[in-house]
């Protein structure tokens, strides 16, 4: 899978999504989403990239989502990869509030967006997507039923249920012969993962790339790294 592909990546203007927007646009053409005009803007202005591009589309919302893939039809005819990375870790929650300490408010609003934004996307983008394309979902090893852990149950449950997804899309999604994986992209230095985390955004995100554009792409699989690790 080495010739030029069109690539969406949702959440585009930080973080992983952003450096996975600066690793591909070199050879790809890339489109990416946001929540504004400005947000975007201000991506393009810092790149030295001419063949990025962004849409406004909030993964919050069904109407967003929609009106944001129709833009997505105006800049690209199909989609090779899909990279659902946009996603959230409310602040203040803190680590170590329990499971039954946990507002009911804040995990709706989490699986909202990991978890429902993901399936919107992909209701919208994977008629755009012909055989042979790649849909990667962007979790966590804090969603990992293997090694589960305590704290942030909000965000730990929307992505194992991020995880349940994405095995029921690559099963379905078979007979058109398009792969679906969730994958962790490990511990790395964005708002969400904070100063001490042992990657750069560019490393993890050269990991993904490398990850993404191999031929023998596994589907149904839970990675890191490009490593098939346990559920």
């Amino acid at each position: 899978m080495s010739n030029k592909k069109n690539i969406f990546i949702t959440g585009g203007n930080r973080g992983i999504g952003r450096g996975l927007v600066e690793t591909f646009c070199k050879d790809h053409d890339v489109f990416f989403s946001v929540r504004s005009e400005e947000k975007g803007k201000e991506v393009l202005k810092s790149l030295n990239c001419e063949t990025a591009q962004y849409v406004v589309l909030d993964v919050d919302s069904r109407e967003s989502v929609r009106s944001g893939a129709q833009a997505l039809k105006q800049k690209a005819d199909t989609i090779d990869i899909l990279f659902n990375n946009a996603g959230i870790l409310i602040p203040g929650l803190g680590y170590n509030i329990p499971a039954v300490d946990t507002d009911e408010e804040s995990i709706l609003k989490t699986f909202n967006i990991n978890t429902l934004g993901v399936l919107r996307v992909c209701k919208e983008v994977v008629p755009m997507m012909p055989k042979g394309s790649r849909i990667i979902n962007i979790s966590s090893g804090m969603g990992q039923l293997e090694d589960m852990g305590s704290g942030s149950t909000a965000y730990r449950i929307s992505k194992s249920a991020l995880n349940a997804l994405t095995k029921i899309l690559a099963n379905e999604l078979s007979d058109k012969a398009i792969s679906a994986n969730v994958i962790c992209p490990g511990w790395v230095q964005t708002d969400m993962g904070g100063g001490s985390a042992t990657l750069t955004i560019k490393e993890s995100t050269d990991k993904i790339a490398e990850f993404a554009l191999r031929d023998d792409f596994p589907t149904g699989k839970f990675l890191r790294h490009g490593e098939i690790i346990p559920w």
